[in-house]
């Protein structure tokens, strides 16, 4: 008997699994608010996007559950990177798996469908780099899970329980509304397209992957670049786009990233449409998210081995970094949008709340806490706004109280430039002020001046 090759014996692997959860659903009526398990993979096949990739790329999207050269169990992070890394190029691209999960939901009066795909990866490797303030900073790490939705449409006065199972029947009866493609964690917003009305996108949608990050942007030209207001209409300070040399400036520019032309490599999706580009394209395989979870929750690791297993964030990245390894490789959210709502509003998500810190008053140690809002506008050129109520508690001093407005506005992805005024009861007036707000991580060092007394403050501050 001939061996079957690694792509049939991904596929058999996957098939076999999601068709142990599909019987399982099957065998009792989903509630009237979700979808049949056929209809979620009819749906998942037929709007397969196709991915770009840079052409020097090491890491193309797999599956979490293969065990890389394993006889069973999971491997360790270090074994799935080795394992991958001594692949070849087209035994990775043979491995290509893309994990899946659809749900409804009801916005704004309005029942759509959303489709959310998951493309792990077993490394990130990356550098970011400064804009104005000149820095280097890696950001390798096990494991990397980067998210694209697809909200739709119906297109036809039918009911969730009446969707079809087949491709062609699918995309007749849905269409695709808008395209959310995660960029990066922290405060950066998704590279985001609103589909205009009357405008029907073309199938399969092209997702340009950025090289090492593995950030998504649609292409919605398909010219293989990413270009604001063509690719992306959702108006931000920073707009991500795809940014191969890892420049963190505000302002997106064409140097960014390299053009995906026929050297670029491309995964399709298993459903058979026509390409709209003349190049090769290698097919990767669609999998069941929810059953990912459910097979890594069968596991039973121990706290070592999940350890071994998903890795573990160190120390300082745990306190000034956004990223948790140990949540990438089997995200355990429930399909309900909450994942989504998050990715979209980040800034307002990550910078609103309470506020806790540190800062200096007459060269004493003092403690800084309250509580901030804000309200991102919908301009480039607009700033947005943040306001806040601040308590400042330093050693052996009476406390005092700041009540402040500020207009923000982005100079990069990590830092803000900030102008504003308030009350301030240790001067029992009100005061003008202006600064620079640096984002590391979860902190933030706020170094201000007031206009009228030219006290200078810097508070290094984190929110909850």
């Amino acid at each position: 008997m001939r061996s079957l090759t690694p792509r049939a014996q991904l596929v058999a692997f996957l098939f076999s699994a999601t068709s142990a959860f599909a019987t399982s659903a099957a065998a009792a009526p989903p509630p009237q608010h979700l979808l049949t398990v056929p209809q979620q993979a009819a749906i998942a096949r037929a709007f397969a996007p196709t991915f770009v990739f840079h052409p020097d790329e090491d890491y193309f999207p797999t599956s979490s559950m293969v065990p890389f050269g394993t006889g069973g169990g999971v491997a360790t992070w270090h074994a799935r990177v080795d394992q991958y890394r001594s692949l070849t190029r087209a035994e990775k691209l043979q491995r290509a798996a893309v994990a899946y999960r659809v749900f409804p939901r009801l916005k704004d009066g309005r029942t759509e469908v959303v489709v959310e795909y998951w493309c792990y990866y077993v490394f990130n490797a990356f550098t970011i780099k400064g804009g104005w303030l000149p820095y280097r900073v890696h950001d390798d790490h096990p494991h990397d899970l980067e998210r694209l939705y697809l909200v739709l449409w119906l297109t036809e006065d039918v009911g969730l329980d009446d969707l079809p199972i087949d491709d062609i029947r699918v995309r007749r009866t849905l269409q695709v509304h808008s395209v959310i493609a995660n960029a990066h964690d922290g405060s950066i917003p998704p590279n985001r397209y609103t589909v205009a009305k009357e405008e029907v996108l073309p199938l399969p949608l092209t997702i340009l992957v950025e090289r090492g990050s593995h950030a998504m942007a649609p292409d919605i030209d398909g010219d293989g670049r990413f270009t604001p207001d063509v690719d992306s209409t959702d108006v931000r300070k920073v707009q991500w786009g795809i940014r191969d040399s890892g420049s963190t400036w505000g302002w997106y520019r064409k140097s960014y990233m390299n053009t995906r032309d026929g050297s670029a490599v491309r995964v399709c999706g298993p459903s058979p449409l026509p390409a709209r580009e003349p190049y090769p394209c290698e097919g990767y395989v669609l999998y069941s998210a929810g059953e990912l979870q459910r097979w890594f929750g069968d596991q039973q690791l121990s706290a070592r081995d999940r350890s071994d297993v998903l890795g573990s964030t160190p120390w300082l990245t745990r306190t000034f970094g956004d990223i948790r390894v140990e949540e990438l490789m089997v995200p355990s959210d429930p399909p309900n949008g909450q994942a989504l709502n998050r990715m979209v509003r980040r800034r307002e998500r990550t910078e609103t709340g309470f506020v806790v810190g540190f800062t200096s008053v007459d060269l004493s140690p003092a403690v800084v806490f309250g509580g901030r809002f804000v309200k991102e506008v919908a301009s480039r050129r607009t700033p947005d706004f943040i306001a806040e109520t601040m308590v400042v508690a330093p050693s052996g001093s009476r406390p005092s109280v700041e009540a402040t407005l500020w207009s923000s506005y982005s100079l990069d992805a990590v830092t803000n430039v900030i102008v504003g005024g308030g009350w301030f009861s240790n001067t029992g007036s009100g005061d003008l002020a202006a600064g620079i707000d640096f984002r590391i991580g979860r902190f933030r060092v706020r170094p201000t001046w007031r206009m009228r007394t030219l006290d200078f403050d810097c508070r290094i501050t984190t929110t909850f």
